[in-house]
């Protein structure tokens, strides 16, 4: 799979150019009019953190100060256009300046391959470089949140949530659980700019699987089944623009270029600015401890530290003395709370490659619809088990004619793993184990889904043209169970779905934060990211993560 990115997107390398410094005026201008003082300090300006600063701001009596690990480059070309999604999915592996990478610990029961992971360096995180879809998570997963969470966390308020955030352009059959007039941009693709290649493929899946066609997966009422018209976070008509969370939460009516809040907003948002860990008064967070250009800062909160760092919420949590405390004991780090659990449980979408040939006829070029980086998406059940739940995601990208790359995710995998530290260097990579098929149901859920949903997938693809087959794997080894585990093994990567290592549920039944985001055993330390989930999301960790902090900060501000 690293060498397909190589390969097929190493043109964004030539991008570099746009990946230079903010500008030695744009640096003096705001330290010049920073202070280190505010009612709140946010860890990371990603997806969720944007969001945070955005909303608690909006309280014009409320002070917060933000600290991003990286750069403003919403207006940069690579970053603002959605037409470059494929160039900035695809930088991953590579040193573009868009994010931290590393490799995960070897998985035993993967071949001992160790996996690609990454973060997201730009303000606005994982919406400033991904794909952009729209995925909410259904109602079974919300009614179990809820049921470990507690009340704040029900059906009704969370969908609530999702309609006050979004703007939706597209169709639907069920109005009432959409959102039209919030802050987030969500088009559909249009039926006119889908191509043959969408359009076959889609109708293969619902004759394979006898699943209907999906108008709005995102209405809760229709979890399963197939849809050629994707959703993302972009501008309309066209979709020419993405609409991160940093261009939507986080534009000129909001901060200036500098970071600094205008229209009577008490906000600063610090770039280059790399959280080390918390600073306390006994077990109460008082601010944070901070690097920017070499030099060691301090910033104070007076109400509380909300931590929005993604995949690296925990490593901030063990840097600041809270996990287990034979681990901090070892690295000479002072113990603040012990609980073993911060950084277990954590959960990903494990995802399978494969390719098709395609009709070349059927791709257009350019594409009708140039910003749209997936050809179709599909939410499918086990094929044995219950078939209201979504356990699966197919879908599939046909970056050039006759070839289509296609994904099979699991949603909710049983198979756990861990972000830990091994350093008390909090600069130190830190050591992220996917735990990828540890539990062995979700190995066979994809050799399932090979099995019965790919093979019959490409057999209705025959039947409706000739030039539609699988070749990767060969399609030969799909009656073969041994060959299909082994394929399986060989080729499921981590998705950068990351979530549930500071997981919010009863502190034992290993919950680190309680159901408003305070951090177990200490006073005024908040996590609100994606890490928090109590249990994998069915949807995109992009929904998810706007999710966890529209809810917590409606939570701090209703205090």
């Amino acid at each position: 799979m690293h060498v397909f990115y190589a390969v097929i997107f190493f043109v964004c390398t030539l991008n570099n150019i746009f990946l230079a410094a903010q500008s030695a005026l744009t640096q003096a201008i705001s330290n010049k009019y920073c202070n280190n003082r505010a009612d709140y300090v946010i860890v990371g300006v990603g997806t969720a953190g944007a969001l945070l600063a955005n909303q608690l701001s909006g309280d014009l009596t409320t002070s917060v100060i933000a600290l991003h690990r990286g750069e403003n480059l919403t207006d940069d070309p690579l970053i603002k256009y959605s037409r470059n999604a494929a160039l900035t999915v695809g930088a991953l592996p590579l040193q573009t300046g868009l994010y931290i990478n590393g490799f995960t610990t070897p998985q035993i029961n993967a071949d001992n391959r160790e996996l690609l992971w990454g973060l997201a360096l730009p303000e606005g995180g994982a919406s400033s470089v991904n794909g952009m879809a729209w995925s909410r998570e259904t109602n079974f997963i919300n009614t179990a949140w809820e049921a470990i969470a507690g009340p704040q966390w029900s059906v009704q308020i969370l969908t609530n949530l999702y309609k006050q955030l979004e703007q939706y352009y597209g169709q639907t059959t069920d109005p009432a659980a959409r959102g039209f007039s919030g802050p987030l941009t969500i088009r559909q693709v249009a039926q006119s700019q889908l191509s043959q290649v969408s359009q076959k493929f889609t109708q293969a899946i619902i004759n394979a699987t006898g699943f209907p066609f999906v108008l709005d997966y995102n209405d809760p009422n229709t979890p399963i089944g197939a849809s050629t018209q994707l959703q993302y976070t972009q501008s309309i008509p066209d979709g020419s623009l993405r609409m991160s969370s940093a261009a939507t939460f986080l534009n000129s009516s909001v901060i200036t270029p500098a970071g600094l809040g205008v229209n009577g907003r008490k906000l600063q948002v610090f770039f280059d600015a790399t959280a080390l860990r918390t600073i306390w008064s006994g077990t109460t967070a008082v601010g944070v401890e901070y690097i920017q250009n070499g030099i060691t800062k301090q910033v104070f909160a007076q109400k509380g530290v909300i931590v929005c760092a993604g995949l690296f919420s925990s490593p901030f949590l063990l840097h600041s003395g809270i996990g287990a405390s034979s681990l901090l004991n070892s690295l000479n780090i002072p113990v603040i709370y012990n609980n073993p659990s911060v950084g277990q449980g954590l959960a990903d979408q494990p995802s399978l490659l494969m390719v098709f040939s395609t009709n070349p006829d059927d791709t257009s070029v350019p594409p009708l619809d140039p910003n749209s980086l997936f050809t179709q998406i599909a939410y499918l059940p086990d094929p044995t088990g219950d078939q209201t739940i979504r356990r699966l995601r197919i879908a599939s990208t046909n970056p050039v004619p006759g070839v289509l790359i296609v994904l099979m995710d699991v949603l909710q995998p049983v198979s756990r793993g861990s972000v830990s530290i091994n350093s008390s260097d909090p600069l130190a990579s830190p050591v992220i184990d996917e735990g990828l098929f540890t539990n062995s149901p979700d190995l066979d859920l994809l050799q399932r889904g090979m099995q019965i949903y790919i093979k019959n997938i490409n057999t209705a693809l025959q039947a409706i043209d000739l030039d539609y087959e699988l070749i990767v794997p060969n399609p030969n080894i799909l009656t073969d169970d041994v060959a299909v585990i082994n394929y399986i093994k060989e080729n499921t990567n981590a998705l950068q779905h990351f979530q549930s290592h500071c997981r919010m549920a009863p502190l034992n039944q290993g919950g680190v934060v309680d159901s408003t985001g305070r951090v177990y055993g200490v006073q005024n330390l908040f996590v609100a990211d994606d890490s928090i989930i109590p249990l994998c999301m069915d949807g995109s960790p992009l929904a998810s993560a706007y999710l966890m902090a529209a809810n917590i900060a409606r939570q701090i501000l209703s205090q």
